[in-house]
This record gives structure tokens, sequence and C-alpha cells, in this order.
């Protein structure tokens, strides 16, 4: 394998198995009309279909980290991708809610190795400045992952039925380990797949839970994670319901358009850490330049539901979605520096915390759209959460930094 693959390819394939991932766990988002319509679930039992999900995704990471950095990661990751693909395609054979509640769980068990294993190949593969980007490389397969979702998905149903677009992206992940099995086996990628040292589980988590920047950077979680669930997950829905758009071609545009934005923060965020690095300042300061200045931009969430004009409340989650993809960017590198052994295991507890944030965000803001039909709360919860992710990231970084 060449240098330059063994360096940023790695970060490629994690970026098209990310986008796999959300392609999967967007799918119901984006066909909620349809199945709302045909199923009579109304937004609360919506919530509890995005809110159970997370759940098992939560608890799952938190298991699986441990297990991965006990793993050779090359082969782990290569079956759970191949799995969550099975538990997506699976999902267009429910019958009616419970169905879909049982499918979710296994989408959410299999989805949660992602991160954690994602973040210690990053961690082993690039040094602190170059760490932003290969993270923004890889995450931005969220957004990608929204960006393919609408229309691919949206099209697939139109022709084919709501039940066949599950099938179909199901099938992805196939073709995916197929590409990773051919363009992992150089000797060179090596270290990246060696498991740690074997060490009793409760010796590690309690290591981990002492370290005081661990918790510093479960802050930083426990908002970040909310805010991005909202925006991937909700904001079909409120087009529908708060805009008067068809759940059609005019959505898929829109969704475009916003998911675009996420995704070129991801990428963002990478690109100005390591241009602010390599002039002259530390990699903590590059880092808080960009996330106070992405701060500034989410806040903008709050003004969302007070513009009356379609386009300009389009522009203004673009914005919001932007600077939310160079927060989670940021976020990443904080949670892989918490400990340079136990990467995954630390990811999978953060990770863990943070979805489960993100699993009664979900379940919240179901409930009080059901009861207010509005989403200025959950959308002025947003732009208030950017401030105390701000706070938060200082004291994340107020500490130098390892190369």
């Amino acid at each position: 394998m060449r240098p330059f693959l063994s360096k940023w390819g790695l970060p490629i394939l994690l970026f098209l198995a990310t986008t796999l991932n959300y392609l999967d766990r967007q799918t119901l988002a984006i066909l909620a009309p349809r199945i709302q319509n045909e199923m009579g679930l109304d937004n609360e039992a919506l919530g509890w279909l995005f809110a159970v999900f997370y759940y098992s995704y939560t608890f799952s990471q938190f298991g699986v980290g441990l297990a991965l950095d006990r793993s050779n990661l090359r082969w782990a990751y290569g079956l759970a991708v191949l799995a969550w693909s099975a538990a997506c395609g699976l999902t267009g054979l429910a019958r009616g809610f419970w169905g879909l509640v049982a499918f979710r769980l296994l989408l959410g068990v299999t989805e949660s190795a992602n991160w954690p294993a994602a973040m210690r190949i990053i961690s082993r593969l690039l040094p602190a400045a170059d760490r932003p980007l290969g993270n923004g490389i890889f995450t931005s397969g969220t957004s990608v992952g929204a960006l393919i979702a609408p229309g691919a998905i949206l099209g697939i149903a139109a022709w084919l039925g709501w039940r066949w677009a599950f099938a179909a992206v199901g099938v992805l992940g196939t073709l995916w380990f197929g590409l990773w099995a051919a363009c992992t086996g150089s000797p060179r990628l090596a270290p990246v797949w060696t498991a740690s040292a074997p060490e009793p589980g409760g010796r590690i988590y309690a290591g981990i839970l002492r370290n005081s920047q661990f918790w510093r950077v479960f802050a930083v979680t426990i908002l970040i994670n909310p805010c991005l669930y909202f925006n991937l997950n909700w904001l079909p829905t409120y087009f529908v319901q708060q805009r008067g758009i068809a759940a059609g071609r005019d959505l898929g545009w829109i969704l475009t358009s916003i998911y675009l934005g996420l995704d070129l923060g991801y990428l963002a965020c990478g690109f100005a850490t390591l241009w602010l690095a390599r002039r002259g300042h530390s990699v903590a300061s590059a880092r808080r330049i960009v996330f106070l200045a992405a701060s500034l931009l989410q806040a903008l969430s709050v003004v969302v539901p007070l513009i009356p004009e379609l386009r300009g409340a389009i522009a203004a989650l673009v914005v919001v979605n932007f600077a939310l993809g160079v927060w989670v960017a940021v976020y990443l590198t904080m949670a892989q520096e918490v400990s340079k052994t136990h990467v995954s295991t630390a990811a999978g507890l953060l990770g863990g915390s943070g979805s489960l944030a993100g699993a009664l965000a979900m379940w919240a803001v179901g409930r009080i759209t059901a009861r207010t039909a509005s989403f200025a709360l959950p959308m002025a919860a947003v732009g208030i959460a950017a401030v105390l992710q701000a706070t938060a990231g200082l004291a994340v970084t107020r500490d130098r930094i390892e190369q």
C-alpha cells in the first residue's frame, strides 16, 4: 500500500462506512411521513422509534469499546458494518410499530461499533495536528449519508415502496466489506489493527473514570449529541408539519442543502485547525479558535422558527448545521485524547453517554411537538447549547495537547 493510502486511504474507507452508518439510520427518518400514514403513528410514537435506536446504541457503546480494544479491528470493524447493514435491510419486513421497534433495537446494537473503532484507527494513524482533518473526513460520512438519503430513499420508495428502500440500503454494506477486505491487508497497517494489552475491564473503566479530562469531554458530548440528533432526525418532520413541504422531491432538495452545510463543517474544522497550527498556534489554541467561532454560528438556531420565509429558514439551518459539523469534529479529537491506551473504551463511554442524552432528547422532542404543535423550543435549545458547549470546550483545551 502506498504511503498516501496508508495515511489518508483509511479515513476515506471509514468515511464510506460512516456514510452507510448514517444512511441506514436515516432511512426511517426520511420515510417517517409515509410510515406514519400507513401505520397510523403519531409524533410521540415516532419519537419512541427514534429514541429506542439511541437507547440500544447507547448501552451497547458502553461495552463495545472495551471489546474493540481487545480485538483485531480490521475484522471486528468489517463484520460490524455487515451486521448493521443486515439490520437495516430487515426493517422493511416490519408489519407494525413493535416490529419497527425490534429492528431499531438491532440496528442500534450493531451500529455502536462505528465511532469507537474509527476513532481508535485515526488516533493510531495520525498525529494530533492531523486528527481533526482525519476525523472530519470520516465523520463527513454522517452528512453525506444524510445528503444521499433524501433523494435516493424517496426515489426508491416512490418506485418500489418504502419497504424496498430499506432493503436497497442494506445491500450496500456487502459491497463496502469487499472493498475493505481488499484494501486493508498491508503489513504497514498492522500496528493500527493490533489489540491493546489485556487488562481487567474493571481496572480500565476505573482508570478512565478517574481521569478529570474524561468528565470535561463528557460535558461536551451530552450537549453536542442531542443537537446533532435533532437536526438529523427531526428536520424532515419539521419541514412537513411546520413549513408545509410535501414529503417528496422538494423535501429532498431542502434536506440535501442543509446537510451539505453539515458536511462542509466537518471538513472545515480539520482544514482550519491544521492551517492555524502551521501558522504558529498551538494545537489547543487552534481548536479553541475554531470551536468558539462555531458556537456563534450554532446559536442562530434560536431564530429559525421566527424567520417567515422558507429560504431564510433553510439558509439559517445550513449555517447551524455547518457549525454542528465543526463542533463534532473537534469533539472527536477531544475524545481520542482521553486515554492513549484504551481509545475505543473511552470513546465508547463518551459516545454512549452522548447517545443516551440524544435518546432522551428525541423522546422529549416528540412529546413537546405533539403537545405544542411547534418546534420552537427544541430549536431554541440547540442555540442555547452552543454557549454551554463553548464553556465546556474551553475547559477541555486548557492543558497542552500531546503531539
